[in-house]
C-alpha cells in the first residue's frame, strides 16, 4: 500500500491538465492477509516491512487463529522472496501438523481470489491522500475491516519509527558522516600538473 494516490480515470474540463496532490515523499506498507472460505473470517496483518521476520509475524497471528478453532489452516501462497527464504520455510514446517501451504504457480495472481480484496482495498484506499501517517495506517485498517467477515483477526504491526518518519529502524547514531571515516577504496594520489598539455606560449 502507498501514501500517494493513484490516478486511473478522472472528469476534468477540456484544456486543463488535472492535478493530484501528493505527500511529497511516498510511504509504503505491506499487509499480509488470508481470508477464510466463503468469507467467513480473515487475518490480516499490516506492517511497515515485507521480509521474512514479517512474514513470521503473520503466522503467529495464524498460530492465535489455529488455537482458537481448532482448525486445519490451508494457505495459498505465491512464491514471493519472504515466502521462500530459508527462514520462513523453517517457520512453516514448524507447523506442518496443522498448516498447509498451496504454492500458487509464480506471476500468476489470477490463481488467488485474495487478489481481488487487494484490488478493492488499493481502489479505495488509494483514491484519496492521508493528512498524517497515523491517517493513513487508520485509513489501511479501516478498508481492511469493511472487507467483511464473521470473525476479523486484524493485527497492527507498524513500528512507531514508521509513525515518527523514519523509513528505516532508526540505529541511535547521529545523523552525518562518523568522525575518521574512511573510504573504503583507495583514491588515486594526487598529481600536481606540471603543465606538459598547455598549449606553448607563443
Amino acid at each position: 500500500m502507498e501514501m500517494n494516490p493513484y490516478l486511473t480515470r478522472v472528469w476534468h474540463r477540456r484544456g486543463v491538465q488535472p492535478t493530484l496532490p501528493a505527500a511529497g515523499t511516498n510511504r509504503r506498507l505491506t499487509v499480509f492477509g488470508s481470508v477464510e472460505a466463503f468469507g467467513r473470517g480473515r487475518v490480516e496483518m499490516l506492517t511497515a516491512t515485507q521480509d521474512s521476520a514479517a512474514f513470521q509475524r503473520y503466522l503467529a497471528a495464524l498460530d492465535a487463529r489455529h488455537a482458537a478453532t481448532g482448525r486445519e489452516i490451508f494457505l495459498a501462497l505465491d512464491n514471493g522472496p519472504c515466502h521462500t527464504s530459508r527462514a520462513s520455510t523453517a517457520a512453516l514446517a514448524e507447523r506442518v501438523a496443522w498448516l498447509h501451504p498451496i504454492w500458487l504457480a509464480k506471476y500468476s495472481p489470477e490463481l488467488n481470489p485474495k487478489e481481488r480484496e487487494w484490488r478493492v482495498l488499493k481502489r479505495d484506499h488509494r483514491s484519496h491522500l492521508a493528512q498524517s501517517l497515523r491517517a493513513f495506517v487508520d485509513g489501511i485498517l479501516d478498508g481492511l475491516r469493511r472487507l467483511g467477515g464473521e470473525r476479523l483477526d486484524i493485527v497492527d504491526e507498524v513500528p512507531d519509527w514508521f509513525l515518527a518518519g523514519h523509513r528505516k529502524p532508526p540505529t541511535g547514531r547521529p545523523r552525518g558522516r562518523p568522525k575518521g571515516a574512511k573510504d573504503s577504496y583507495k583514491r588515486a594520489p594526487y598529481r600536481q600538473s606540471n603543465g606538459a598539455n598547455l598549449p606553448a606560449v607563443a
